[in-house]
């Protein structure tokens, strides 16, 4: 047995550990779980669905390898939102009312998901997706889980190390136009003020821009020292840094997850001068310190596999940029089999009670009856330079020195 096959089985293992097959009977095992994965496969949002549908894809691949969910083998059933919430919803009909599917993952973004709540929640169908807005509450949608952390704690960390760190309290805040960063902006402006200090600017731009010059020369006159940048998808993040280097302004750039997680492919197309002075949040499983051992986080294992098997890794924004989505299709299969059950409201309680169990790439999980973003703000650190990427896929911290 090759070490790469023995560290995959390794981590598949890990993250897997609450598969609960003792006593299923081969006609059983021979069933299927239908699982529906609903992203903008085409569209505006094309590039977000191309990384999802990968991920998904490896994820059910190494959940069967693991012996599937309740002894069963797992299949996914694609559907695209055309980046057209109407669409959304017909699709996620279907997905339901046709295929017949067990639960959903996805879509990516707050716009597109929220539509489709109550339909899962009427069929009592559990949806991990990746949505940030802190609309989607458990009361709203019940059964409804989020591997993004909300805005506000995206912001968290950045804030306190432009504070504490880079000592600046000048801080412009640049948002895009959808779901998540709307709802998060006046709560980083309310979590900016119990700490003393108030945005000297804030701007928005439309979700997809092909420019937001405007926005940043507005953002300079107000003589910011930093900027605090919230957005969903890699372009925008990508076009930020663009424009914000034809302009000449180097001020310090603190990013939401987006920013990091595209880094790598953005990079490619942009070069690395627009990295400059930019630092952005990771989860701290995906992160290093210097001096930490190499190649031996679970994210680092996921990534060297990655690596060997995907030719275009590079252009989708490196492994991390899968990491998202390839942990939901492990979520449910924790919860299904821990619980014994697929239904969306034995799934939903068995996250609620047991979230901080389930092994992920990313580090510890939280969940409560009021809380169904599962990431929290501890795990979340700051990163510098985060298009360059250790061996082993990490990113190396900001903050080593604490």
């Amino acid at each position: 047995m090759t070490s790469s096959i023995r560290s995959r089985r390794a981590l598949v293992a890990a993250l897997m550990s609450f598969t609960a097959l003792a006593g299923i009977s081969t006609a059983q095992a021979e069933e299927t779980i239908k699982i529906g994965g609903i992203m903008s496969l085409t569209g505006a949002g094309a590039s977000i669905g191309k990384n999802a549908e990968v991920a998904w894809k490896r994820a059910v691949d190494d959940i069967n390898a693991a012996g599937g969910i309740l002894g069963k083998k797992v299949e996914l059933v694609l559907a695209d939102t055309m980046t057209d919430p109407t669409h959304g919803v017909s699709e996620m009909r279907r997905l339901i009312e046709s295929e017949k599917v067990q639960a959903v993952v996805g879509p990516a973004t707050s716009q597109e998901t929220t539509p489709l709540m109550p339909i899962g929640t009427e069929a009592n169908i559990a949806q991990i997706s990746s949505a940030a807005s802190t609309q989607l509450t458990p009361q709203v949608g019940p059964y409804h889980f989020s591997t993004s952390p909300i805005g506000e704690n995206q912001m968290i960390p950045n804030i306190a190390y432009a504070l504490d760190m880079l000592k600046l309290t000048k801080l412009a805040l640049i948002s895009d136009n959808g779901g998540m960063s709307k709802a998060a902006v006046s709560d980083i402006v309310n979590y900016m003020k119990s700490k003393g200090v108030e945005p000297v600017a804030v701007q928005e731009f439309a979700f997809r821009t092909e420019d937001m010059t405007p926005q940043l020369f507005s953002l300079r006159s107000s003589e910011a020292e930093a900027v605090l940048l919230i957005n969903s998808i890699g372009d925008d993040a990508r076009k930020m840094l663009e424009n914000r280097y034809d302009i000449g302004w180097d001020v310090p750039v603190l990013a939401s997850l987006t920013m990091t997680n595209y880094a790598v492919g953005n990079a490619a197309t942009i070069g690395n001068e627009p990295f400059e002075g930019v630092y952005s949040v990771q989860f701290e499983g995906m992160t290093y310190c210097p001096g930490d051992a190499l190649g031996e986080k679970p994210f680092a294992k996921f990534a060297e596999k990655a690596k060997a098997d995907i030719a275009d890794l590079d252009r989708m924004g490196g492994p991390s940029a899968l990491v998202p989505y390839y942990i939901q299709p492990f979520i449910l299969a924790a919860a299904m089999n821990g619980s014994g059950k697929t239904d969306g409201k034995s799934v939903a309680a068995w996250i609620e009670a047991n979230a901080s169990e389930i092994k992920t790439l990313t580090g510890k999980l939280a969940a409560s009856a009021d809380n169904h973003f599962l990431p929290s703000v501890e795990s979340l650190k700051v990163v510098k330079n985060p298009y360059q990427l250790r061996e082993d896929g990490l990113v190396e911290r900001a903050d080593c020195a604490k």
